[in-house]
């Protein structure tokens, strides 16, 4: 009738662990072949550090000593500021001349007759409403005052 061997019922159980006392063995990690490898692994990296090391010191050895670029020391090359940025000064100074360019008179275009004027100056001609005249057709200076 019933055979335990055939019986899906008793099978099942059989595979679940009910009955019979079937035990799973317990996971164990042998912690001296887990030190054994990392001693090992360290061992392998040493000597292989040591080879690389000693293989480029004799590579060295065969070069010429690299030249020193002529642009070394200059304060800018290309587009990029050398300097370490607290001893810099270039900034500094050119904003300094832009800010005497704006406090001072000059000439803009000499054959033209454009000159540029103080900032502050400007400011107030324009506050009362002057504007500048507009250069003469034929090279002729503007009149004085800047005004027709």
């Amino acid at each position: 009738m019933n055979d335990p061997h055939t019986d899906p019922t008793h099978a099942h159980a059989h595979e679940v662990g009910h009955g019979h006392g079937v035990r799973s063995e317990e996971d164990r990690i042998s912690s001296g072949k887990v030190v054994a490898v990392g001693v090992g692994a360290l061992v392998v990296f040493f000597f292989a550090s040591l080879a690389a090391t000693s293989y480029l010191r004799l590579r060295q050895g065969e070069q010429p000593p690299a030249s020193i670029p002529a642009e070394l020391g200059q304060s800018k090359i290309g587009m990029v500021e050398q300097q370490m940025f607290d001893v810099a000064v270039r900034g500094t100074r050119d904003r300094a001349q832009r800010l005497e360019k704006l406090r001072s008179y000059g000439w803009v275009d000499r054959d033209g007759g454009v000159v540029h004027i103080p900032i502050d100056r400007a400011m107030e001609l324009v506050a009362k409403g002057v504007r500048p005249a507009q250069a003469p057709k034929g090279g002729e200076a503007p009149p004085p005052g800047g005004q027709p």
